[in-house]
């Protein structure tokens, strides 16, 4: 069964969507590799309850979203122009994690598995030595994103190097890319987030070979700050974010709070663009750094406005609009629980 509706989400409107903090959500992402006349994108249900999954399409300051139903263990085809007027990249959002298996097609190319990678350092590996790929990249962060593609033969040889500049958010750059000898493995290296889809040909039959994130990204942390983890206190929680501190007192204050955790207080924080060094999401499978950090602690607080609620993964998502209406963060069911050493920011590695 369908339910479509179609909303505009505009900067006032991100009150409207912190449901979305309650529930650790999946986002997959599709670079504009096809016209939407041609675009078809396949969603499964794979659990025994219903889903729901939204569309997202941004323009600018708003994402427009129209979201689907689906019954258990159910499928269903969209056709992109449904939801794009025009060639663009695009996002699904799903409910919960781990539920719903995505995937897009262009008339006769192979179905497509959409990846929630974000990572701005990832490996293509090719089963089979080629010398042409299809390769189609996806800026994740809201300026641009300077890109560097290094093409390896399977004895580890550099074969090929390109340089590239993604200038605005969501901008896709699609490349048919011949080498002079066979390759077996292509390196993307961002200096934000971003995502990839690589296409290559075996045999007459163009085939797809999944992005990996082979160790996560390095960063700079700043060895005179000290730091720490920010979470929720679930068993076994999915998301998290990392704050840095330099006020005495402060640190005082958060290492208290992972003392004494009854004290269940609130981190009230101004943000800004970039992740400063040292801010990634600790919890997910590539240990990606966010688009946005930390660059202030105003309180460690009981109480906070609803309007600042949300969830590292939701600021992400929505940081144009958390940044335009003054950029501060109250996430309600996020405390300290971890002082991580700077080696722990730097190379995304929690000690155990």
């Amino acid at each position: 069964m369908d339910f479509s509706i179609k909303t505009t989400l505009g900067i006032s409107s991100l009150v409207l969507c912190t449901h979305f903090a309650a529930n650790a959500s999946d986002v997959v992402y599709a670079p504009a590799f096809c016209a939407p006349e041609h675009l078809v994108v396949s969603i499964a249900n794979k659990t025994s309850e219903p889903q729901r999954v939204w569309t997202q399409v941004r323009f600018e300051e708003e994402i427009q979203e129209m979201h689907h139903d689906l019954e258990p263990k159910s499928k269903i085809s969209l056709r992109g122009s449904e939801f794009l007027a025009t060639k663009m990249g695009f996002s699904l959002k799903s409910w919960n994690k781990n539920t719903l298996q995505i995937t897009a097609s262009c008339e006769d190319s192979p179905s497509i598995p959409l990846s929630d990678l974000t990572s701005s350092q990832v490996s293509h590996w090719l089963p089979s030595s080629v010398k042409s790929v299809k390769i189609h990249l996806l800026n994740l962060f809201l300026k641009s994103n300077q890109i560097k593609l290094k093409a390896f033969s399977r004895a580890g040889a550099l074969v090929e190097e390109k340089e590239l500049n993604l200038e605005k958010y969501y901008d896709t750059s699609s490349m048919k890319w011949t080498f002079p000898s066979k390759i077996a493995r292509i390196e993307v290296e961002g200096q934000e987030r971003l995502n990839s889809i690589l296409l290559y040909d075996l045999n007459g039959e163009e085939k797809i070979s999944p992005a990996m994130a082979l160790k996560p990204v390095q960063l700079s942390a700043d060895t005179k700050k000290t730091y720490f983890l920010v979470s929720t206190k679930e068993s076994r929680p999915e998301e998290a974010f990392v704050i840095a501190l330099e006020d005495a007192q402060m640190i005082a204050t958060a290492r208290e709070q992972i003392r004494n955790p009854q004290l269940e207080k609130i981190v009230v924080a101004g943000i800004e663009l970039g992740h400063g060094g040292f801010n990634r999401a600790f919890l997910a499978r590539d240990k990606s750094p966010y688009s946005w950090s930390v660059n202030r602690v105003d309180a460690f607080a009981d109480f906070a406005h609803i309007d600042c609620d949300g969830s590292p993964d939701l600021t992400e998502e929505r940081l144009l609009q958390k940044i335009n209406e003054g950029g501060r963060i109250c996430f309600w069911r996020y405390r300290v629980v971890k002082e991580l050493s700077t080696q722990e920011v730097a190379s995304g590695k929690l000690k155990p």
